[in-house]
């Protein structure tokens, strides 16, 4: 039997466990925490990435478990419209830790290890080990830094992401844009509201690792009704806070030798098209899809590498380039489309 080892235990790991799993691989997963994290807010699947999900059997799970999005709105911290409502055809709304459930349900206990810690002097004897190892060890992949150097690691961009939910009710997707800051709501499929909040601060006032609400009522409880909203509700507890990470400099493969990297091990963005998930899904798929449709490892990695190197870092290119829009000093195309910082 064919066998695979699979580094991480997010969604991108699990995603592509349980492909190989159902065309009859041999599947490990090795995850260094003790326990599968299901920790954060919702996640939005773009309609390709649901396609995806339905031909792995997911469609009844999925259903009874999102929500879908009715549409996304971009305005700026005052409530004043950026674009009109764009559609979202397709799109749902789904819990992370009921996205994770779904995945990691579909593999036998046996297919996980757990608390399984990861060093760098490991990797060599993984690779041998496995007919396949897949790397989906995250923003910070070890496997990646084994395979490429310490010039492909995770840079940071200098913003900070928080998140979590609220009791408040709202609809579809909004995001309010300020100046170097930014406060998005959605709905959530059973109930109140997702929100997330990012910033740019300043040097000499870097946001800190202790209590979180202080930070945000100061950074966002003076904008429009609904975020002000949004925010008065926000208890201490639920707030997850990280900084943004990417890859800056883009890898020249997916794979070396019979190592794939996926997800963000592959191709670490920032948040900012809401496309990290979806295309860790997409690129699990069409690693599954190419192993099976050709006759040799190194034809179906190089198959994969085709199929998604380019893709994914145009996006990844897109997304940053937003983020430097909203986060980085400010440019002529700013200012031209009614932006500026005194209006924001």
């Amino acid at each position: 039997m064919t066998t695979a080892t699979v580094v991480g235990a997010g969604i991108a790991g699990l995603a592509v466990a349980v492909g190989l799993h159902r065309a009859g691989w041999s599947v490990r997963v090795l995850e260094q925490e003790a326990e599968v994290r299901t920790s954060g807010t919702a996640v939005l699947l773009h309609g390709a990435t649901v396609r995806e999900l339905r031909s792995l059997g997911f469609g009844p799970g999925i259903d009874a478990r999102s929500a879908p999005l009715t549409g996304l709105r971009l305005r700026t911290r005052r409530g004043l419209p950026l674009t009109p409502s764009l559609p979202a055809a397709g799109s749902v709304m789904i819990e992370r830790s009921d996205l994770i459930g779904l995945l990691r349900d579909s593999l036998p206990d046996t297919a996980l290890a757990l608390g399984r810690p990861l060093a760098v002097h490991d990797l060599p004897g993984v690779c041998v080990e496995a007919d396949l190892v897949v790397g989906a060890d995250g923003v910070h992949s070890a496997l990646r830094r084994q395979l490429f150097g310490p010039a492909y690691r995770a840079t940071a961009t200098g913003t900070t992401v928080w998140r979590g939910t609220a009791e408040v009710t709202t609809s579809g997707l909004t995001e309010y844009w300020g100046w170097r800051r930014r406060f998005g709501i959605s709905s959530r499929p059973g109930g109140g509201a997702n929100w997330y909040a990012t910033a740019t601060l300043p040097p000499t006032r870097p946001a800190s690792a202790g209590p979180q609400l202080e930070e945000l009522r100061r950074l966002f409880g003076h904008w429009n009704g609904e975020v002000a909203a949004t925010v008065r509700r926000i208890t201490e507890g639920s707030i997850l806070r990280h900084e943004i990470h990417h890859l800056a400099r883009r890898l020249p493969l997916y794979y070396k030798g019979n190592v794939a990297l996926i997800g963000d091990a592959a191709h670490a963005m920032t948040p900012d098209l809401g496309r990290g998930a979806n295309e860790a899904i997409l690129d699990a798929m069409s690693l599954v899809r190419n192993l099976g449709t050709h006759d040799s490892m190194d034809r179906a990695l190089a198959a994969y590498d085709t199929s998604r190197r380019r893709v994914t870092q145009r996006i990844a290119t897109g997304s940053a380039a937003v983020h430097t829009v909203l986060h980085g000093r400010p440019r002529p195309q700013v200012a031209a489309a009614g932006l500026d910082h005194a209006r924001w």
